[in-house]
């Protein structure tokens, strides 16, 4: 559309043009919004104290000018206009009180329909205000005076852009501060048009000829599409003054939300400089703006539409757990030690381990080998029965004195370097069975048998790998990522025909997010002005749950086990895997 200012003739009017409506390819507005435009018009730029991404409709004022050009209403929603309505105000000379009188103002006729000046009336509010309980801050108290233009009942579909034509005619000596402002609303769909996308019909003369504005600029094109959690660059370097030079930059992250608390969502200034970042931490759906200031004061604003998407969550299963108990039974040789240690991931090779999981020592005493002291009676240990992980113990010799002894007040002798000493490693399970594994030490014996290792005794490792057994409580853990503010849900199929479900709110407080549209009230959450921007424990994204649950299985076979984890947004992550239950332990 050509936005360079027409001067008309006077007296001469334009056949009116039909009304049409042309589909909208798509749409970079807010949803629920009705931008105004006009042509010929421009952008208002700060002209007139109007806002930067206003438009104006200028025409060159003279004695009982008739002058028609046309009212653009694009219906950005995802509904039709089926009660549309523009508001006049008619706004006369300063200083107050602003009078308008027949000098200035005779009538306007849009389409059909004529607008006198007796027809506008005094109100203290802007009526588009009345409609929607606030204030526009077009004009304040009695600054103007209005009228409504009742566009029903013609209905401008979803997505699509009417054409309205629109006459004014002046008075025998209009003066160049008289204006028409023009605000619309839907009383049925409460679409309306918010600052920045109103028109305002003023007299050209008001129009700087001398200074030229800036252009303002957003690289990456009026829409782009990004991820929740991403840090996302917004680049304006692309703006430019033809005449001077940008003195700021002004970025608005989301006009829905007023982050100035001044009552006015649309002029916040969330950032400055040419180039920032913001993180949105929920899909969401909006505009991003950019106001710049040249050196002469003048402005322009630019609009990028940015789609934030899911990111389902990252699912980590971290294995299925059986518990027992391990102890050490020792005879033989008094005064010989023995020492249990767990280890996962055991490498007999080189003796490297991932974790070690705890520690037993046992010493041969005189008298009943249950009544020889240890550091401890047992160890409980969880093994992974669902091959993620290996568990081994290693159980070590100690025939020496008490140099390193875990504990003390054996004889300095230490026993005769020659005994032996027979062990049992005993693995007590949940429902009561044992299994006994036996090996015996000796002083003199070692794997290798060479002058270098006669008195060298090597460790004794036991794989400590076991399986599920009916009737027995199994462990399952998992953790979940997700890297923006989500609720997840862990869903366990058991695959025996039950299943276990567990919720985690990222808020407890605040309860559950609805899923983006229509989005809960509180997104898209990570704004800095935010009061949100951490949950209830003050923690950021990305979010990490690790969900614990036991399911005991009551015959034996083999299951096939799903674990689905969703986020509020309908993301998921699954893991599937089979486990054998058998009717008792094995391995011993």
């Amino acid at each position: 559309m050509a936005r360079n200012r027409n001067k008309v003739v006077v007296t001469i009017i334009a056949a009116l043009m039909a009304l049409s409506y042309l589909p909208l390819v798509s749409s970079a507005g807010s949803t629920g919004h009705i931008w105004l435009d006009c042509d010929p018009g421009e952008k208002a730029r700060g002209i007139g104290g109007w806002p930067a991404g206003g438009i104006i409709c200028p025409a060159d004022y003279e004695p009982n000018l008739v002058y028609t050009f046309t009212i653009i209403v694009e219906n950005r929603g995802k509904e039709p206009l089926m009660d549309l309505r523009l508001a006049m105000a008619i706004h006369g000379p300063d200083p107050p009180p602003p009078e308008t009188t027949s000098d200035d103002f005779v009538s306007i006729q849009i389409e059909s329909s004529i607008h006198y000046l007796g027809d506008f009336g005094s109100t203290e509010y802007n009526p588009f205000d009345e409609s929607f309980g606030g204030r526009h801050h077009v004009y304040v108290g009695t600054d103007a005076i209005w009228d409504i233009y009742h566009h029903a009942p013609n209905v401008i579909p979803a997505k699509s852009v009417a054409y309205l034509t629109a006459t004014v005619t002046l008075g025998r000596a209009p003066s160049d501060d008289f204006e028409i402002h023009f605000d619309a609303f839907d009383t049925i769909t409460e679409y309306k048009s918010p600052n920045g996308h109103d028109i305002t019909f003023i007299s050209g003369a008001r129009i700087p000829v001398d200074k030229e504005p800036p252009v303002a600029c957003i690289v990456g094109g009026d829409e782009i599409t990004v991820y929740e959690g991403d840090e996302v660059t917004f680049d304006g370097s692309c703006s430019y003054d033809p005449d001077g030079w940008i003195v700021s930059y002004e970025w608005d992250f989301d006009a829905n939300v007023d982050s100035d608390g001044d009552g006015n969502s649309e002029n916040d200034v969330d950032a400055t400089g040419m180039i920032v970042t913001f993180t949105w931490y929920d899909d969401y759906e909006v505009d991003v703006s950019l106001t710049v200031t040249d050196n002469d004061g003048l402005q322009d604003t630019a609009y990028q539409h940015v789609f934030v998407l899911n990111v389902p969550p990252e699912l980590e299963f971290e294995g299925a757990f059986i518990e027992f108990e391990l102890s050490l039974r020792l005879t033989g040789e008094k005064w010989h030690n023995v020492e249990l240690k767990v280890y996962k991931n055991y490498d007999p090779e080189t003796g490297d381990f991932e974790e070690e999981l705890g520690a037993l020592e046992v010493e041969r005493w005189p008298g009943p080998p249950d009544q020889n002291p240890s550091s401890g009676t047992s160890l409980l240990v969880s093994v992974d029965i669902s091959g993620q992980d290996t568990y081994t113990a290693v159980v070590t010799y100690d025939p020496f004195e008490d140099n390193g002894d875990a504990i003390l007040g054996d004889q300095p002798i230490n026993g005769q370097l020659w005994g032996a000493n027979p062990v049992q490693l005993v693995a007590t399970f949940p429902d009561g069975t044992e299994c006994r594994k036996h090996h015996t030490f000796n002083v003199q014996q070692s794997i290798k048998r060479d002058s270098d290792h006669w008195n060298h005794v090597e460790p004794w490792i036991v794989n400590l790998t076991v399986g599920a057994v009916a009737g027995v409580p199994i462990k399952f853990v998992a953790t979940a990522t997700d890297p923006g503010s989500d609720d997840l849900t862990f869903d366990w199929d058991w695959g025996d025909g039950n299943w276990t479900s567990n919720l985690y709110l990222y808020d407890p407080i605040r309860g559950p997010d609805p899923a983006f549209p229509p989005g809960s009230p509180y997104e898209p959450l990570g704004a800095p002005w935010d009061p949100w921007y951490t949950n209830y424990t003050g923690q950021l994204p990305p979010i990490v749950i690790t969900d614990i649950v036991y399911h005991t299985y009551g015959a034996e076979g083999t299951y096939t086990i799903t674990l689905t984890v969703t986020d509020d947004d309908g993301g998921t992550a699954t893991y599937s895997f089979e486990l054998e239950i058998s009717g008792h332990f094995g391995g011993c």
